[in-house]
Protein backbone atom coordinates (compact mmCIF):
# COMPACT_ATOMS: atom_id res chain seq x y z
CA UNK A 1 0.00 0.00 0.00
CA UNK A 2 1.24 3.57 -0.78
CA UNK A 3 1.77 5.96 1.76
CA UNK A 4 -0.87 8.90 1.96
CA UNK A 5 0.52 11.87 0.42
CA UNK A 6 0.43 15.00 2.43
CA UNK A 7 -1.42 18.39 1.53
CA UNK A 8 2.26 20.07 0.86
CA UNK A 9 2.91 17.23 -1.68
CA UNK A 10 -0.22 17.12 -3.58
CA UNK A 11 -0.05 21.00 -3.62
CA UNK A 12 3.61 20.26 -5.47
CA UNK A 13 2.71 17.31 -7.18
CA UNK A 14 4.40 17.87 -10.85
CA UNK A 15 5.98 16.13 -13.66
CA UNK A 16 9.12 18.55 -14.30
CA UNK A 17 12.72 18.07 -12.99
CA UNK A 18 12.49 20.50 -10.23
CA UNK A 19 9.49 18.80 -8.53
CA UNK A 20 11.48 17.18 -6.74
CA UNK A 21 14.04 20.11 -5.37
CA UNK A 22 11.11 22.16 -4.95
CA UNK A 23 9.34 19.48 -2.65
CA UNK A 24 12.03 19.56 -0.86
CA UNK A 25 12.58 23.30 -0.40
CA UNK A 26 9.06 23.21 0.93
CA UNK A 27 9.01 20.54 3.34
CA UNK A 28 12.09 22.24 5.45
CA UNK A 29 9.92 25.10 5.56
CA UNK A 30 6.93 23.56 6.41
CA UNK A 31 9.75 21.88 9.37
CA UNK A 32 10.59 25.24 10.23
CA UNK A 33 7.36 26.91 10.51
CA UNK A 34 5.66 24.59 12.95
CA UNK A 35 8.83 24.57 15.10
CA UNK A 36 8.31 28.40 14.65
CA UNK A 37 4.33 28.19 15.95
CA UNK A 38 5.87 26.14 19.11
CA UNK A 39 7.66 27.27 22.26
CA UNK A 40 8.63 23.79 23.44
CA UNK A 41 10.59 21.04 21.61
CA UNK A 42 8.99 19.09 19.31
CA UNK A 43 9.73 15.16 18.91
CA UNK A 44 9.94 13.78 15.52
CA UNK A 45 6.74 11.49 15.71
CA UNK A 46 4.63 14.34 16.72
CA UNK A 47 6.38 16.57 13.98
CA UNK A 48 5.30 14.07 11.52
CA UNK A 49 1.46 13.98 12.85
CA UNK A 50 1.43 17.55 12.75
CA UNK A 51 2.50 17.69 8.98
CA UNK A 52 0.85 14.57 7.82
CA UNK A 53 4.17 13.17 7.19
CA UNK A 54 5.77 9.79 7.35
CA UNK A 55 8.59 10.20 10.55
CA UNK A 56 10.96 8.74 7.91
CA UNK A 57 10.63 12.10 6.28
CA UNK A 58 10.29 14.70 8.64
CA UNK A 59 13.67 12.96 10.27
CA UNK A 60 15.32 13.22 6.96
CA UNK A 61 14.73 16.66 6.97
CA UNK A 62 15.32 17.41 10.76
CA UNK A 63 19.06 15.86 10.60
CA UNK A 64 19.95 18.14 7.22
CA UNK A 65 18.65 21.69 8.94
CA UNK A 66 20.68 20.18 12.54
CA UNK A 67 23.57 19.93 10.47
CA UNK A 68 22.95 23.50 8.76
CA UNK A 69 22.11 25.19 12.30
CA UNK A 70 18.56 26.37 11.33
CA UNK A 71 17.54 23.49 13.93
CA UNK A 72 19.04 22.31 17.23
CA UNK A 73 17.86 19.41 19.45
CA UNK A 74 16.85 19.48 23.01
CA UNK A 75 19.34 17.39 25.41
CA UNK A 76 16.97 17.21 28.01
CA UNK A 77 13.60 15.67 25.91
CA UNK A 78 14.86 14.69 22.29
CA UNK A 79 12.79 17.07 20.93
CA UNK A 80 13.81 20.00 18.51
CA UNK A 81 13.34 23.40 18.10
CA UNK A 82 14.70 26.85 15.95
CA UNK A 83 18.52 27.03 16.21
CA UNK A 84 20.80 30.03 16.37
CA UNK A 85 20.47 30.93 12.50
CA UNK A 86 17.11 30.75 12.34
CA UNK A 87 17.36 33.16 15.38
CA UNK A 88 19.67 34.91 13.69
CA UNK A 89 17.71 35.28 10.13
CA UNK A 90 14.05 36.24 11.94
CA UNK A 91 16.43 38.87 13.62
CA UNK A 92 18.13 40.63 10.43
CA UNK A 93 14.40 40.52 8.71
CA UNK A 94 13.21 42.37 12.19
CA UNK A 95 15.76 44.37 11.67
CA UNK A 96 15.18 45.56 7.79
CA UNK A 97 11.20 45.70 7.70
CA UNK A 98 9.74 44.94 11.02
CA UNK A 99 10.30 45.57 14.48
CA UNK A 100 13.15 47.62 14.67
CA UNK A 101 11.63 50.27 12.03
CA UNK A 102 9.05 50.34 14.32
CA UNK A 103 10.32 51.00 17.28
CA UNK A 104 13.10 53.01 16.23
CA UNK A 105 11.51 56.34 16.70
CA UNK A 106 10.34 55.67 20.20
CA UNK A 107 13.46 54.08 21.06
CA UNK A 108 15.11 57.68 20.17
CA UNK A 109 12.72 59.53 22.17
CA UNK A 110 13.62 57.35 25.11
CA UNK A 111 17.46 58.11 24.73
CA UNK A 112 16.11 61.30 24.34
CA UNK A 113 14.22 62.19 27.83
CA UNK A 114 16.19 59.50 29.59
CA UNK A 115 19.91 60.61 28.81
CA UNK A 116 20.50 57.12 29.03
CA UNK A 117 21.25 54.01 26.36
CA UNK A 118 18.03 53.35 24.99
CA UNK A 119 17.97 48.97 23.93
CA UNK A 120 15.75 46.82 22.24
CA UNK A 121 15.91 43.31 22.63
CA UNK A 122 13.86 39.99 20.97
CA UNK A 123 14.00 36.48 22.61
CA UNK A 124 16.18 33.86 21.00
CA UNK A 125 15.53 30.46 22.25
CA UNK A 126 16.63 31.20 26.09
CA UNK A 127 18.64 34.11 25.96
CA UNK A 128 17.78 37.78 24.27
CA UNK A 129 19.48 39.07 21.10
CA UNK A 130 19.84 42.69 21.11
CA UNK A 131 18.28 44.26 17.68
CA UNK A 132 18.64 48.43 18.05
CA UNK A 133 20.74 50.18 20.64
CA UNK A 134 20.92 54.03 21.07
CA UNK A 135 23.85 55.22 22.84
CA UNK A 136 23.95 57.52 25.21
CA UNK A 137 25.56 60.75 24.77
CA UNK A 138 26.61 61.41 28.07
CA UNK A 139 30.74 61.56 29.68
CA UNK A 140 30.05 58.15 30.23
CA UNK A 141 27.95 55.87 28.09
CA UNK A 142 27.65 52.56 28.37
CA UNK A 143 27.14 50.53 25.14
CA UNK A 144 25.84 47.23 24.02
CA UNK A 145 25.99 46.13 20.56
CA UNK A 146 23.32 44.93 18.44
CA UNK A 147 23.80 41.17 17.66
CA UNK A 148 24.83 40.80 21.27
CA UNK A 149 23.48 37.95 22.95
CA UNK A 150 22.17 37.39 26.93
CA UNK A 151 20.91 34.90 28.77
CA UNK A 152 17.13 35.80 29.54
CA UNK A 153 17.35 34.79 33.11
CA UNK A 154 20.22 37.13 34.44
CA UNK A 155 19.12 40.34 32.58
CA UNK A 156 16.04 42.89 32.96
CA UNK A 157 15.68 42.65 29.31
CA UNK A 158 15.39 39.28 29.39
CA UNK A 159 13.26 38.98 32.15
CA UNK A 160 10.97 41.21 30.96
CA UNK A 161 10.22 38.97 27.96
CA UNK A 162 10.19 35.52 29.82
CA UNK A 163 8.25 36.09 32.45
CA UNK A 164 5.06 36.68 29.83
CA UNK A 165 5.79 33.76 27.89
CA UNK A 166 4.38 30.57 28.03
CA UNK A 167 5.06 27.96 30.94
CA UNK A 168 7.19 25.87 29.07
CA UNK A 169 9.20 28.54 27.68
CA UNK A 170 10.19 29.51 31.40
CA UNK A 171 10.99 26.25 32.40
CA UNK A 172 13.42 25.67 29.62
CA UNK A 173 15.26 28.77 30.22
CA UNK A 174 15.29 27.91 34.15
CA UNK A 175 17.06 24.36 33.03
CA UNK A 176 19.97 25.83 31.02
CA UNK A 177 23.06 26.42 33.32
CA UNK A 178 23.66 29.79 35.03
CA UNK A 179 26.82 31.45 34.82
CA UNK A 180 27.24 33.98 37.33
CA UNK A 181 29.33 36.99 36.26
CA UNK A 182 29.18 38.98 39.23
CA UNK A 183 28.01 38.54 43.11
CA UNK A 184 24.20 40.22 41.74
CA UNK A 185 23.69 37.76 39.44
CA UNK A 186 20.60 35.65 40.11
CA UNK A 187 21.70 31.99 40.34
CA UNK A 188 19.02 30.27 42.38
CA UNK A 189 15.72 29.03 40.03
CA UNK A 190 13.54 29.27 42.73
CA UNK A 191 14.50 32.74 43.06
CA UNK A 192 14.65 33.67 39.08
CA UNK A 193 11.12 32.18 38.76
CA UNK A 194 9.83 34.72 41.98
CA UNK A 195 11.31 37.40 40.23
CA UNK A 196 9.82 36.47 37.05
CA UNK A 197 6.17 36.22 38.73
CA UNK A 198 6.86 39.69 39.90
CA UNK A 199 7.76 41.07 36.42
CA UNK A 200 4.50 39.89 35.47
CA UNK A 201 2.67 41.47 38.19
CA UNK A 202 3.99 44.71 37.88
CA UNK A 203 5.40 44.85 34.09
CA UNK A 204 8.83 46.01 34.59
CA UNK A 205 11.88 44.48 35.44
CA UNK A 206 15.55 46.25 36.69
CA UNK A 207 19.32 44.44 37.17
CA UNK A 208 21.62 46.26 39.13
CA UNK A 209 25.33 44.97 38.86
CA UNK A 210 24.47 41.96 37.76
CA UNK A 211 26.19 41.40 34.47
CA UNK A 212 28.92 44.27 35.39
CA UNK A 213 29.64 45.94 38.62
CA UNK A 214 28.24 49.36 38.34
CA UNK A 215 26.04 48.70 35.44
CA UNK A 216 22.26 48.40 35.60
CA UNK A 217 19.36 48.16 33.46
CA UNK A 218 15.37 49.16 33.31
CA UNK A 219 13.13 47.37 30.93
CA UNK A 220 9.73 46.96 30.16
CA UNK A 221 7.31 43.47 27.40
CA UNK A 222 6.12 44.90 24.47
CA UNK A 223 3.61 42.74 22.83
CA UNK A 224 1.75 41.81 19.08
CA UNK A 225 -1.51 42.24 17.96
CA UNK A 226 -2.18 38.94 19.51
CA UNK A 227 -1.01 40.19 23.08
CA UNK A 228 2.23 37.98 22.72
CA UNK A 229 5.28 39.37 24.50
CA UNK A 230 7.65 39.80 21.23
CA UNK A 231 10.37 41.92 22.59
CA UNK A 232 11.19 44.28 25.66
CA UNK A 233 12.68 47.81 25.49
CA UNK A 234 14.63 49.68 28.22
CA UNK A 235 17.69 51.77 29.16
CA UNK A 236 21.03 50.51 30.24
CA UNK A 237 23.33 53.14 32.70
CA UNK A 238 25.48 53.80 36.22
CA UNK A 239 23.45 52.00 38.72
CA UNK A 240 23.40 55.13 40.38
CA UNK A 241 20.72 56.58 38.06
CA UNK A 242 18.83 53.61 36.87
CA UNK A 243 18.01 51.95 40.71
CA UNK A 244 16.13 49.69 42.42
CA UNK A 245 13.32 49.64 43.04
CA UNK A 246 13.49 52.84 39.62
CA UNK A 247 12.57 56.14 39.75
CA UNK A 248 9.15 57.09 38.91
CA UNK A 249 10.32 59.18 35.75
CA UNK A 250 12.67 56.48 34.44
CA UNK A 251 9.97 53.81 34.80
CA UNK A 252 7.15 55.89 33.27
CA UNK A 253 9.83 56.76 30.34
CA UNK A 254 10.37 52.96 30.01
CA UNK A 255 6.87 51.53 30.14
CA UNK A 256 5.54 54.40 28.12
CA UNK A 257 7.99 53.17 25.68
CA UNK A 258 6.98 49.75 25.45
CA UNK A 259 3.25 50.59 25.53
CA UNK A 260 4.30 52.86 22.39
CA UNK A 261 6.21 50.42 20.26
CA UNK A 262 3.16 48.15 21.68
CA UNK A 263 -0.01 49.57 20.44
CA UNK A 264 2.40 50.50 16.88
CA UNK A 265 1.84 46.17 16.52
CA UNK A 266 -1.11 46.58 16.91
CA UNK A 267 -1.34 45.36 20.84
CA UNK A 268 -4.27 46.48 23.24
CA UNK A 269 -2.34 44.87 26.19
CA UNK A 270 -1.08 47.81 27.94
CA UNK A 271 -4.52 50.29 26.94
CA UNK A 272 -6.63 46.84 28.88
CA UNK A 273 -3.57 47.72 31.82
CA UNK A 274 -4.44 50.66 32.02
CA UNK A 275 -7.98 50.46 32.58
CA UNK A 276 -7.24 48.92 35.36
CA UNK A 277 -5.04 49.59 38.57
CA UNK A 278 -1.40 49.72 37.44
CA UNK A 279 0.58 46.84 39.02
CA UNK A 280 3.94 49.33 38.75
CA UNK A 281 5.29 51.22 41.93
CA UNK A 282 4.40 54.51 40.34
CA UNK A 283 1.90 55.13 37.54
CA UNK A 284 2.72 55.62 33.85
CA UNK A 285 2.52 59.28 32.62
CA UNK A 286 -0.63 59.85 30.56
CA UNK A 287 0.12 59.66 27.18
Amino acid sequence: MQPKRSPLEKKQADTSPMAGAVQAVGMAFAVLEELADTPEAVGTSELARRLGETKARVHRHLATLRQLGFVEKDDVTDGYRLGWKSYRLSTSVGENFGLRRIARRHLLRLHHDSRQTAVLAMPAGADVVVIDEIESTGHVAITIRPGSVIPAVSSALGRAILAFQPEVARAQALLMPISPMTSQTPADRELIRAMLDDVKRRWWEAAVNERLPGIAALAAPIFDDRNRVVASIGVIGSHAVVTQPPSPQLLAQVQEAAARVSAELHSHAWLDLDSTAHPANEPREAR
